[in-house]
């Protein structure tokens, strides 16, 4: 049986890799923003927002704002969400779609998606304009 989602994934994790090396050549000053992040290594704070400390397989996309990152967290979605909401004092929204958590911080401005990813969590942040 052909699994679509598992398709759809990898697609996806494909074009987001593409998407990450081309935007490294565009990278400007605006990823400073991000505390110092190299390609090698995962950042402990992205704009603002402390990642969890067993952060790995990091793939930011910060050229200019919108800017977001990609990383994997061997904890589960619910024990990410929890990491987040602890450090969150700002009012935020939070939804659930298509097994995902969703938390919106500042009108929309930071947006945090945990998904389960095998044992652990995949975790995407995205930064928006003002």
């Amino acid at each position: 049986m052909f699994n679509t989602l598992a398709l759809t994934t990898v697609t996806v994790f494909f074009c987001l890799t593409n998407v990450l090396f081309s935007s490294e050549t565009l990278a400007t000053n605006d990823t400073q923003k991000a505390e110092g992040i190299h390609a090698d290594t995962c950042p402990t704070v992205f704009y603002q927002l402390q990642l969890s400390l067993d952060a790995s397989a990091c793939h930011v996309f910060a050229g200019t704002l919108p800017a977001s990152i990609t990383y994997h967290s061997n904890q589960s979605p619910k024990a990410v969400q929890l990491f987040f909401r602890q450090q969150i004092d700002t009012p935020f929204t939070q939804a659930f779609d298509h097994n995902r958590i969703l938390l919106h911080l500042e009108g929309n401005h930071k947006i945090i998606i945990i998904s389960p990813d095998g044992r652990g969590s995949q975790v995407d942040i995205l930064i928006n304009p003002s």
